[in-house]
């Protein structure tokens, strides 16, 4: 399997972008079941996970990278290839903003190339920011760009639903299913109620809310540290 480094493949499909620390791949089973079904969805085959597993793994053990970005691109037309390179950590808690143009779309997202949020994420990051939130046309908060929301409100960790149009994002499900966070509508006005938030990835895992729109939070570093203990949970599963 060729390496196509810090690129992104050629033509459409679907793509998975994953945490590689110590050389052991974040959740593969996980994704590799979400991006089947995707391309199930969008009318295609992806290979099998063994298959993407060993190619995978051929490549992180060729390289000697204690933090890596691996990303899987599946072509409409039958064409996979990987992404793999080093990785930083942030340093800094994330500002973000609000996005003007309100969402109108309330499907659950796939992980399509070409990705059309960059072109938002681009924007914010001229304007200053790391990330932008989207708002949904009713009026109700779905995602970042690039990450799943996990906010703090009146002293309870909540996620926008999936109705909201949102990706059903693996660190999101898993901090879910362990019972760390509830699912609910996060209203725009509820901005101003949100006392800490975490940005949530399969990159980054989790990732310190520093400012929405110029309003700061606090930095919650104890729930930040229990996502990150819980997701290593899932290194090499």
């Amino acid at each position: 399997m060729k390496n196509i480094g810090d690129t992104w493949a050629k033509g459409s499909g679907i793509f998975e972008t994953i945490r590689v620390e110590d050389g052991l791949i974040f959740a593969l089973h996980r994704h590799h079941c979400r991006a089947k079904e995707a391309a199930e969805k969008l009318g295609f085959e992806i290979p099998s996970e063994d298959f993407v597993a060993q190619q995978s793994y051929q490549l992180v053990k060729a390289e000697e990278f204690k933090l890596a970005r691996l990303r899987w691109h599946f072509d409409k037309a039958g064409e996979f290839t990987i992404s793999y390179v080093p990785f930083e950590d942030p340093t800094a808690p994330a500002k973000l903003k609000i996005i003007d143009k309100r969402s109108s779309d309330y499907e659950i997202k796939n992980k399509e190339y070409p990705y059309q949020n960059l072109q938002m994420l681009e924007k914010v990051k001229t304007e200053g920011f790391d990330d932008g939130i989207i708002v949904t046309e009713d009026g109700n908060l779905a995602e970042t760009t690039i990450a799943s929301l996990l906010l703090k409100i009146d002293g309870t960790w909540v996620t926008p639903p999936l109705s909201s149009g949102i990706l059903n994002g693996i660190v999101r499900a898993l901090v879910l299913e362990a019972g760390l966070a509830k699912v609910r509508r996060i209203a725009l006005s509820d901005i101003t109620k949100v006392e800490s938030g975490l940005l949530l990835t399969s990159l980054r895992n989790a990732q310190n809310i520093g400012e929405i729109s110029g309003r700061k939070l606090i930095i919650d570093l104890e729930k930040c540290a229990e996502i990150h203990k819980l997701l290593n949970e899932f290194k090499g599963r």
